[in-house]
């Protein structure tokens, strides 16, 4: 079911289907008991695509494996306690502005759907009105994917029924892509729905982390293997932002920031009011003390993630410098001294800050 306000002011941007944070998959436990056979049949049609593979490629696999799923139906809003829990932010204002619907359904399958749906918008978008980003960049984001959909494979699928019944569904590859011009607005608002499904494939995995820590602590391999996953999506999630950021500054200044202003939209407004991602940085520093001390392979790959992490602030920094947050203020702060990449800046600090363990004193 599309939300029609969504399509009525947005009409040329496809809408995103997400779970709320809290009815993700995130843990290991959660993704094999909810596994089904529409999802290990999806999943075995895009892992069957080589990395080497052209997007347009890609694309016949993403259309391919949607078809294997079912499509969510129902809609839902956030309840009055989930306001309060999280009280800072307009979060319906932000899914509206950016087309994102939250639905419920199977966790494991809607989120697959997610996963999906978010990398088809971006591969048709990038093949119909073009990107200036490099091809290592664009190897950023679709890595970013196939890590999700081998993850779920490996946890829920591998070794399993699934596994021995999964069909990949046929390509076809002759089909034609969707009308898109090169619309800042469109770019600006499809790149920030790669960022929301990325943010929640962070928190599957952190999930993922934190139970696997929790309950088995000697499984070295697998925690370590959780966290690659982790470090892939959030090096993808910096991409998204140079992606949602991939045209000039006169088409910032002229389309997409007047859009975030009054009267469109409620003053203050910012890409920053995403719900999931502050539900990431609670779930990180719940992980953050069963690292106080871990095994070195745990400790190197989690220092990696650390790293990916201030690799994607610096990316939001550069999207935002380009567009003249060096000097002026962002609209979450309008009229403040500090500029725009100053609050960036102190963001990167303090998050990475709260998301490095503490460690006993030698």
């Amino acid at each position: 079911m599309i939300d029609v306000e969504t399509q009525a002011r947005h009409p040329d941007v496809p809408a995103l289907h997400l779970l709320k944070a809290e009815q993700l998959p995130a843990s290991m436990s959660a993704i094999i008991g909810m596994m089904n056979q529409r999802t290990a049949d999806a999943l075995r049609t895009v892992i069957d695509t080589n990395p080497q593979n052209s997007d347009r490629h890609a694309l016949a696999a993403v259309d391919a494996a949607l078809a294997c799923l079912t499509a969510p139906a129902a809609t839902t809003k956030y309840t009055d306690a989930e306001r309060n829990s999280l009280p800072e932010d307009l979060y319906e204002e932000h899914d509206l502005f950016f087309g994102a619907i939250r639905v419920t359904g199977n966790p494991v399958e809607t989120f697959a759907h997610t996963m999906l749906q978010a990398l088809r918008s971006q591969l048709n978008d990038a093949l119909s009105a073009g990107t200036s980003l490099c091809s290592g960049e664009r190897g950023q984001l679709r890595e970013a994917f196939w890590s999700v959909f081998h993850e779920l494979w490996r946890i829920g699928v591998a070794g399993t029924p699934f596994e021995y019944a999964a069909r990949a569904r046929p390509l076809d590859t002759g089909l034609g892509l969707d009308d898109a011009e090169a619309d800042p607005l469109i770019r600006w608002r499809l790149g920030h729905q790669v960022f929301f499904a990325l943010i929640q494939a962070l928190i599957v995995s952190v999930g993922c982390l934190e139970e696997c820590l929790r309950d088995d602590p000697d499984d070295i391999e697998s925690a370590c293997r959780l966290l690659e996953d982790a470090t892939v999506l959030m090096i993808g999630s910096g991409a998204s932002m140079r992606y949602a950021g991939d045209f000039t500054r006169t088409h910032y200044t002229d389309a997409v920031r007047p859009a975030m202003m009054p009267p469109h939209i409620n003053a203050k407004f910012s890409g920053l009011q995403l719900r999931d991602h502050r539900i990431l940085l609670k779930l990180l520093n719940r992980v953050k003390p069963l690292l106080a001390s871990p095994a070195p392979a745990v400790d190197k790959s989690y220092r990696q993630l650390l790293d990916a992490m201030s690799t994607a602030y610096d990316a939001h920094i550069s999207v935002c410098s380009r567009f003249g947050g060096d000097r002026e203020s962002s609209l979450r702060t309008p009229g403040s001294s500090l500029p725009a990449v100053g609050v960036l800046e102190r963001f990167r600090s303090r998050r990475i800050g709260a998301a490095t363990p503490d460690r006993p004193a030698k």
